[in-house]
């Protein structure tokens, strides 16, 4: 099984968030290889309260849990609001820190795989990558 670098959120988890249940209704793996992609994209409370926020005000965005030994980043959002051409918003979070837009860095490093595994959604859209507190990237992303 090739390990995937994106695991896309159902809005369902905006109200019950279990990535047991998400890891097995998007990947058709073995239990081994569902224990060890769980921990590949774990999320800690933190993101997990950003998800389930996220989730729940902007529809239009697709949300992406990213591997964390990818260096992908913390999550990768898709706007889905227009046809062609979709905005991909590449996040990751650090507590306390202020918004940074344009910010890249070694936990940015590997998001070229994360972006390949979304490029059928998002065609020659512009990436914006953000770098901040959970707070601070909703107070942004969910305008």
């Amino acid at each position: 099984m090739r390990t995937p670098s994106t695991l896309r959120l159902p809005f369902w988890a905006a109200t019950r968030f279990r990535l047991e249940q998400i890891l097995a209704s998007q990947l058709a793996c073995s239990w081994s290889d569902g224990w060890r992609l769980r921990e590949m994209f774990a999320l800690g409370e933190p993101e997990v309260a950003f998800a389930r926020a996220l989730l729940s005000r902007r529809r239009n965005l697709w949300l992406y849990r990213t591997n964390q030994r990818h260096f992908c980043g913390d999550f990768v959002a898709v706007d889905m609001s227009s046809p062609r051409d979709r905005r991909t918003y590449a996040l990751e979070l650090k507590s306390g820190e202020p918004l940074r837009l344009d910010a890249g860095g070694v936990q940015m490093a590997g998001l070229a795989s994360a972006l390949a595994e979304v490029a059928h959604l998002t065609g020659a859209g512009p990436v914006v990558t953000a770098r901040g507190s959970a707070g601070a990237t909703l107070a942004w992303l969910g305008r």
